[in-house]
């Protein structure tokens, strides 16, 4: 199989000649690095920046004949910003989320407790990250990109290229395979005694059996800036580096470590020459081969989810193409740490190159003082052929302290007539100040006296807080954008370790109580997030801690002793209650220590928590609030029944009332019908009534002027009679339907 790297035990007496590379495998290695070499030309301007600035951080002026600055502000810059953004190991935390069902959360918090072991021992402390880091800090400083890279490593023939990797026999072991195939190869062996000692010493290193057979583990690299290569025209910004189709990797090797690493001979690879600037120059091919460099590429396409090698140079892949099996749900081993963002350029501003016109500035001004100063000297001036004989000049010449020095010439001429003492010019200091240079750098960067330690001018307490204040509000912000980094990559390295690790890996590390449940990386992440505690990585502040610590004290003390007083009363409640009340107060305080650990610890022979039920006067509690229990079940009873016989006399109080209520609205009936029909016989009598007496009354008034008194009363109209109802229709059979009186 082409690429394919020869195992321990495989022969390699024979030479592997050329390899056969498929056409299909052909075109698309030729068109990566035709893509890839598109991407360097796209960047070639930020690249040549880069190793400008570069040159620059080591103290050499590159526009200037890579003349020596004479105050290498950039590195002092540079070495008071990173202790300040960048000083600790970062402390991982492991939480649940909020969605964790109660009874889970137990078994949860177990497994966030192992994997902050697990990160600590793992990736904080054998990966060596906070080396890596600092690294990142550094470039990210000099070419405003840094960039670290990490994976897991298991089996070498298997695992993508690492730069930093853990050392195991099985780099003794693809080094002898080579050295064997080189000796018996005639064309490829140039010198064989050389081979042979080789060879000799790599069997010697193996039989020693000094490293371990497989190291399992996280590799953490540093990567230069511009050896990572976005392969997508559609990222404009070096940020958004995660959504881009591939990546490449470029790395350097030799020769030699091309064929350890691969198997077989990069025979047309183009060769480069290692300057002494750290550059790369194309040179022809050598014998020399140690002295020569290949030019390797690790393309992670996001598209396939695949791993391709190529070299330049050379056709097809310089080994298969691989997919790993630990990434997560990120597919990008790659971490970029960048500062200075500029919206709609490829890359930020680097602090290098912020500050160069400063720097320009501030060590012309320095040169040009030290110029002027020394023509600013005093000095003596003889004149020829005057008084003053060659022994007299020379006395004058080679003085020393006090000495009374005897000269001749001419009696009675003043001596200032032969000789001269002064200087030709005058230095005015303002015209080398340096201190605008040097404001409108700690204007750009956020320096000052507080990040150097030194006082460049004398400040009033108020000042030099303010300034300190602003050196933190500056360096806070880039510590959280590098604590952000760290944990994008604790949560990826944790998706690697559940994926590779097993129960028995992780016991040994986190001790016998280590919890690896045994579910998906995607299930667990549901439940558990990672995150670097704020502030962990940066520079204590002394001062600071110290004033917290002062304020602190007196509530932390006070709540101890108050919870131990409760504890000791069999109160556990109220004390749990007071110690989650200063767990909060130190969580706010940014605090992490466990003040439980500062409780009275149970006596020997008691049960961790002393169990509350075992105090007397919680059991004789428990007994007065059991006898309650029982009285008032009792009166609960009495209650019951009480309540069944009034339910039933509301009952029948309710019947009794519909009834009443029923025969009511009956009788209210009848009394209406038969007012409606007395109404309507009385009606025509009444009126009947009332005419015949109107009649009447108007016969009978005195008329004693018109009638004769014998005269008789006309007669009146007998009264029709009116046709009725009989009175025992209209009153009902049964007295008691009439209504009774209110």
């Amino acid at each position: 199989m082409p690429g394919e790297v020869l195992s321990p035990g495989q022969p390699a007496g024979q030479p592997q000649g050329d390899r056969e590379v498929p056409e299909g495998e052909r075109k698309l290695a030729k068109d990566l690095l035709a893509r890839i070499d598109a991407a360097n030309k796209r960047n070639e301007e930020p690249l040549k920046e880069f190793e400008k600035n570069r040159k620059r951080l080591r103290g050499r002026d590159p526009d200037a004949d890579n003349k020596r600055y004479r105050t290498n502000l950039f590195f002092s810059n540079l070495a008071s910003m990173r202790p300040q953004v960048y000083a600790k190991d970062p402390e991982y935390a492991v939480r649940p989320s909020k969605g964790v069902p109660q009874d889970q959360l137990k078994k949860v918090q177990a497994f966030c407790n192992t994997s902050e072991i697990l990160l600590h021992k793992v990736l904080v402390k054998d990966a060596k990250l906070k080396k890596r880091t600092k690294r990142q800090l550094t470039a990210a400083y000099t070419t405003a990109v840094g960039w670290a890279k990490c994976q897991w490593q298991e089996d070498r023939r298997k695992d993508p290229q690492i730069i930093e990797r853990l050392k195991d026999t099985q780099d003794n072991i693809e080094r002898l395979t080579a050295l064997r195939a080189g000796l018996n190869d005639p064309g490829l062996c140039q010198d064989q005694d050389l081979e042979i000692e080789k060879l000799k010493q790599a069997l010697a290193g193996l039989q020693t059996q000094a490293e371990v057979t497989v190291a399992r583990g996280i590799a953490h690299d540093f990567v230069m800036s511009e050896d990572i290569i976005i392969l997508d025209e559609s990222v404009l910004e070096v940020q958004d580096y995660l959504r881009a189709d591939a990546i490449a990797h470029r790395v350097w090797m030799t020769p030699a470590q091309f064929k350890e690493r691969f198997g077989h001979d990069a025979k047309k690879a183009r060769v480069y020459k290692p300057m002494p600037n750290g550059s790369k120059q194309a040179a022809e091919a050598t014998q020399e081969t140690h002295r020569c460099l290949l030019c390797v590429y690790e393309v992670w396409d996001q598209t396939s989810n695949r791993v391709l090698y190529v070299c330049e140079g050379e056709s097809g892949y310089c080994k298969e193409p691989m997919s790993p099996d630990w990434p997560g749900e990120r597919w990008y081993p790659f971490f970029l740490l960048l500062f200075n963002e500029i919206d709609g350029a490829f890359y930020p501003q680097s602090d290098v190159e912020l500050i160069t016109p400063l720097v320009d500035e501030y060590n012309r001004n320095r040169d040009d003082l030290v110029r002027d100063r020394k023509g600013a000297l005093p000095l003596n001036v003889v004149r020829a052929g005057g008084s003053l004989k060659e022994d007299d000049i020379k006395a004058i010449k080679n003085r020393e302290g006090s000495d009374v020095i005897v000269v001749s010439g001419v009696p009675g001429t003043p001596l200032n007539q032969d000789i001269y003492s002064g200087t030709l010019g005058t230095l005015n200091p303002a015209n080398y100040d340096t201190t605008p240079a040097r404001v409108d750098i700690e204007q750009t960067l956020g320096g000052g006296d507080a990040s150097r330690g030194t006082v460049m001018e004398a400040k009033t307490a108020t000042e030099a807080e303010i300034v300190s204040q602003g050196l933190r509000s500056r360096s806070a912000e880039r510590t959280d954008i590098t604590e952000d980094m760290l944990s994008e990559i604790g949560a990826y390295v944790l998706e690697i370790l559940l994926r590779k690790m097993t129960p028995q890996e992780v016991t040994e590390i986190a001790g016998p109580e280590a919890n690896w449940p045994q579910l998906s990386a995607d299930q667990i992440f549901r439940l558990v997030s990672v995150e670097v505690l704020g502030g962990s990585t940066g520079k204590p502040d002394r001062l600071q801690e110290q004033d917290r610590w002062t304020k602190m004290l007196p509530v932390l003390r006070d709540s101890i002793m108050q919870a131990a007083d409760l504890q000791a009363q069999g109160k556990t409640q109220q004390a749990q209650a007071i110690i989650e009340l200063a767990k909060e107060t130190l969580r706010r305080f940014e605090e992490r220590f466990d003040i439980e650990q500062f409780l009275p610890k149970p006596k020997e022979g008691e049960e961790d928590g002393n169990d509350p039920m075992q105090d007397p006067r919680v059991q004789q509690l428990v007994q007065k609030a059991q006898e309650e229990m029982q009285a008032l079940q009792q009166q609960v009873k009495e209650l019951e029944g009480k309540v069944a016989s009034n339910e039933a006399q509301a009952q029948a109080s309710v019947q009794v009332g519909q009834a009443n209520a029923q025969r009511d609205v009956e009788v209210a009936e009848l009394n209406a019908r038969r007012d409606i029909e007395v109404a309507r016989i009385t009606a025509p009598i009444e009126a009947e009534a009332k005419v015949l007496v109107a009649r009447i009354q108007a016969a009978a008034q005195p008329a004693t002027d018109t009638l004769p008194a014998s005269q008789p009363i006309p007669d009146v109209p007998p009264v029709e009679p009116i046709e009725t109802e009989p009175l025992s229709e209209l009153i009902p059979d049964d007295p008691g339907q009439l209504p009774q009186p209110a």
